[in-house]
């Protein structure tokens, strides 16, 4: 039993939150309460799991002597040895398999989709984390693609704006765990991430802000472009993002683990609202 459970540990089970980005394209399409495309959008996020889990487990293989220096990561099965690498990489090969597998029953663009989102996470393990701004890129690239294969599992179209706003909120995030990270790992930062060295504080911090006014200002555009009674929700948007960005200000485990800032009340229950009332902006005439 205690294998079992360190087997869905090492799937990153709190890391599965960006895959939500996959009904992104059937709520704004007008789509969410089409059971059949429901289901179809169900099926792709399952199978981003699949893919998403295969790429972590491959990114610990490769990261096993970095993470046993890490007061943290040392605890994960792979470092701890809890699970062998040769276990580690047919279980990743059996996911992946079962990913690009399943991706071909919904049709051959998604297929597309999900194994363009494991080579470029490929990529980044590989080599694209040690790259200054580039890693940020690919993070937030991805999260794009997870989105986009949304859009293509139910064939339906995907706004530009929604794209950029996207990429836009994760370069946010990332930028911010960057931040946070540095802030945790003191000295040690460079010896955990090689791509901190190319980093400080003022800079991420810059960007950090930079790309939370940016996103507010996609969000106001693709509202008054494509969606205008969403534009009634921009200040409860702005309300979120700022909300967010103190937490990771003045919470540097918040920044480094974004999932985390949902336990904050004032978060939680804004980011509720906000899906809710949009919710009810789109869809009630």
């Amino acid at each position: 039993m205690k294998m079992f459970k360190d087997f869905f540990v090492l799937c990153r089970p709190h890391q599965w939150y960006k895959n939500v980005l996959v009904f992104l394209a059937l709520f704004f399409s007008g789509n969410l309460f089409n059971l059949n495309l429901l289901t179809i959008s169900v099926y792709a996020f399952l199978i981003l799991i699949l893919i998403s889990s295969g790429n972590y487990i491959i990114n610990d293989i490769i990261d096993i002597k970095r993470d046993r220096q890490s007061p943290e990561k040392r605890k994960r099965p792979i470092a701890s040895g809890r699970i062998k690498i040769w276990q580690a990489l047919i279980f990743a090969c059996i996911l992946i398999f079962l990913a690009l597998f399943f991706s071909l029953k919904i049709n051959i663009d998604f297929f597309y989709s999900v194994a363009a989102l494991f080579l470029a996470t490929l990529a980044y393990s590989l080599l694209l984390k040690k790259i200054f701004i580039v890693d940020i890129a690919t993070v937030s690239a991805n999260f794009v693609t997870r989105a986009i294969a949304g859009a293509l599992a139910i064939s339906v179209f995907v706004s530009p704006w929604l794209i950029v706003g996207i990429f836009l909120f994760a370069f946010f995030l990332v930028a911010g765990k960057r931040y946070g990270e540095i802030l945790l790992l003191g000295k040690n930062a460079k010896k955990q991430r090689d791509v901190l060295k190319f980093y400080s504080r003022k800079m991420l911090k810059m960007i950090f802000y930079l790309f939370a006014v940016l996103l507010l200002i996609c969000f106001a555009l693709f509202s008054y472009l494509e969606h205008r009674r969403l534009i009634l929700n921009s200040l409860l948007f702005a309300c979120l993002v700022a909300r967010y960005a103190q937490l990771a200000n003045e919470k540097p485990l918040i920044a480094a683990n974004p999932e985390r800032a949902f336990s904050d009340n004032l978060l939680l229950v804004g980011s509720i609202i906000f899906i809710i009332t949009s919710t009810l902006l789109l869809y009630v005439k």
